[in-house]
């Protein structure tokens, strides 16, 4: 199995199945969201950020260095979770109000819209994968 494959299938099986385990298991999830983007930039928040775009630049090296066909389609979105790593990395506090208005108003009802989106999202990539590899 190819590098694209498997990436495909892991990226867009934890972004389609996002609103399951963030809003259908029974827990708090707000709170977590609310603990997890605290005012103050947790310094595992830059790790974590720093490691998904090293990921990103290794996806790139490999789709210009191994040649597999239709790379381009995985390599393109799986960079678009560079937004969200520039973002935590160079504008972490207006992030993070952000999230912390969507959590305060209807009960964090944008959160459950964004991660509906995210869902939609990961199912594009799941029939990407398949129909590419």
């Amino acid at each position: 199995m190819n590098y694209f494959k498997v990436l495909g299938i892991i990226f867009g099986l934890a972004a389609f199945l996002k609103p399951v385990y963030m809003h259908l298991l029974p827990w708090d999830e707000n709170q977590f969201i609310e603990k997890f983007y605290s005012e103050e930039r947790p310094p595992w928040i830059t790790i974590i950020a720093l490691i998904g775009l090293a990921l990103i630049a290794l996806t790139w090296y490999l789709h210009f260095t191994l040649g597999i066909a239709n790379s381009i389609y995985i390599t393109v979105l799986f960079s678009l979770t560079a937004l969200k790593a520039l973002a935590l990395l160079f504008d972490y506090t207006r992030f993070q109000k952000a999230v912390a208005r969507m959590l305060r108003k209807d009960k964090g009802r944008d959160i459950i819209l964004i991660d509906l989106g995210v869902s939609a999202f990961g199912l594009i990539i799941l029939v990407v994968t398949f129909l590419i590899y």
